[in-house]
């Protein structure tokens, strides 16, 4: 049975990403920080799904945290097929008004645990595939989202060195969303003072919120086509095109 780890998958699109794995019988390590009650509800529902898992409490923005959800993967279950980078923080602020703390912690949690975990993961993986969870700020810019923009933007030239650098036997690909029905989604329609059915209409061609599920299905996707590596695969309801509708 292959196994998977996946960053920051206490809820969210974590969350969704590890179920979808554990439909298809995986072993799932599933990863948090720290809320273990949304850890265990994660590892419970990966169970019902079919797959089997353990929860590592660990901070993926350190070398130690990643270190620890890869020999998780490796004493538990004997290996690692497939890492799943999804631990990410956006937080808003105008660039001018970004103190050293948000910089830091920005990419300490979104850039730095990529590195740190896929140097990890390379080091154990026999072959198999690593998928970046980036983000359309990462390729067109949003006011209020500069650090997190320039964190992800690192991912993506990020993955499509690792690509090149671990062929042929890692894949590297990375799955950009756009807005996503998750706490973070929800927490910045509300700063910008719009419900979701406006945010939608206005924003988004498709006139629907991308669902967490939509993102699992994309990784998974990534993970079934043996020949796709070096791509982001832009999951968005059409929110980068809109502009020009």
């Amino acid at each position: 049975m292959p196994t998977v780890v996946v960053t920051g998958s206490g809820r969210g699109i974590g969350r969704a990403i590890a179920v979808r794995f554990a439909r298809e019988g995986w072993n799932v390590v599933v990863n948090a920080k720290k809320g273990k009650e949304e850890a265990e509800e994660t590892l419970r529902m990966v169970r019902e799904a079919g797959g089997n898992g353990v929860v590592v409490l660990a901070d993926v923005a350190t070398r130690e945290g990643c270190r620890n959800v890869v020999q998780a993967a490796v004493q538990n279950f004997g290996g690692l097929d497939v890492l799943v980078n999804n631990a990410g923080l956006g937080l808003y602020s105008l660039f001018l008004n970004a103190d050293d703390r948000l910089i830091d912690k920005q990419l300490e949690v979104s850039l730095k645990s990529v590195i740190y975990c896929s140097q990890e993961a390379a080091k154990v993986m026999k072959e198999g595939s690593i998928i970046n969870i980036a983000s359309i700020a990462g390729i067109r810019p949003f006011v209020g989202l500069s650090i997190y923009s320039a964190a992800k933007a690192a991912i993506i030239n990020l993955t499509q060195a690792l690509a090149v650098e671990l062929a042929p036997r890692i894949r590297v690909n990375a799955v950009a969303p756009g807005v996503v029905k998750t706490k973070m989604g929800d927490s910045l329609m509300k700063l910008l003072g719009v419900t979701e059915e406006e945010f939608s209409k206005n924003h988004t061609l498709l006139g629907k919120i991308v669902a967490p599920e939509d993102v699992a299905e994309a990784v998974w996707m990534l993970v079934k086509i043996p020949t796709i590596t070096g791509q982001v695969i832009v999951v968005d309801s059409g929110q980068l095109l809109k502009i020009y509708s």
